[in-house]
């Protein structure tokens, strides 16, 4: 398989895309510039929202509309207005910021916290539910990032990307509960760093390599590494599968904010 640009429109920090089937849209953020981007691929039309700060990431809402998660809040964007879900979230903590976040097969929002000064351990994962607010599932992360679901939903794929290892758990989709930590795959020897993943209809793994130019595919079961995509960039940050008969991956990268990057690539 062979990457191609979809458009040349220029992120600084592109991430966290995601396919809404029922309108034929991707949408992804620009983490940096605090935009999310929307294609719609019935007109070929791509245009952003400018949210006037960090914006981690984006999920769509089954009411309409999207979530998206800001620096210290999670909203909901809707017939052009801004609902605040949960707000001051980690006013102790100054430097830490919403990352990357999924929604699971019953709705809840999975999303993760990260320190902007490169401290590790001071990160979180969380759930946000109806009618129950937002709930710690995991401390001590460094960089939340990559997350997905088994397609059974038996076990959740879940990345804190300096530590080296993906993170298998066993997933109580009834109750949102994680247990059973396993460490999955080790990374360390890889080119790059894994950042953000999806699962594809096979139960395999698609990671991207923050540092590393590919999208990697891994066997879940082995842990083996089975295929890469080569991306013309070393900064990639996620996918997620989408288009017509869901077989199309769509990538985001980033030059997050290094010139020379930018410049050569």
């Amino acid at each position: 398989m062979k990457a191609e640009q979809l458009f040349h429109d220029i992120m600084s920090l592109g991430e966290g895309p995601v396919w809404d089937k029922q309108t034929m849209t991707l949408h992804w953020v620009d983490i940096i510039k605090g935009r999310i981007w929307q294609h719609q691929f019935d007109t070929q039309k791509t245009v952003h929202r400018d949210l006037g700060q960090s914006v981690g990431m984006c999920a769509v809402a089954q009411s309409g509309g999207l979530v998206a998660a800001l620096v210290k809040s999670i909203v909901l964007l809707r017939d052009g207005q801004v609902l605040t879900l949960v707000d001051e979230v980690e006013l102790s903590l100054p430097d830490n910021r919403f990352n990357d976040g999924k929604c699971d097969a019953a709705g809840r929002l999975l999303l993760g916290t990260m320190n902007t000064k490169g401290k590790t351990g001071q990160g979180a994962l969380y759930s946000l539910e109806k009618y129950k607010g937002l709930r710690m599932l995991l401390d001590g992360i460094s960089i939340s990032n990559g997350l997905g679901w088994s397609p059974d939903n038996q076990f959740l794929y879940y990345v804190d990307t300096p530590g080296g290892i993906l993170w298998r758990f066993d997933y109580d989709l009834d109750r949102g509960e994680l247990s059973n930590r396993i460490p999955l795959i080790d990374y360390s020897g890889e080119e790059g760093m894994f950042d953000g993943l999806c699962v594809d209809a096979q139960g395999c793994l698609w990671v991207a390599h923050w540092g590393g130019y590919q999208v990697s595919r891994w066997d879940p079961q082995t842990g083996k590494k089975l295929q890469s995509i080569a991306l013309p960039a070393p900064y990639v940050t996620s996918c997620c599968l989408g288009g017509p008969d869901l077989r199309t991956m769509f990538i985001t990268t980033a030059h997050n904010e290094d010139e020379k990057v930018r410049r050569d690539y």
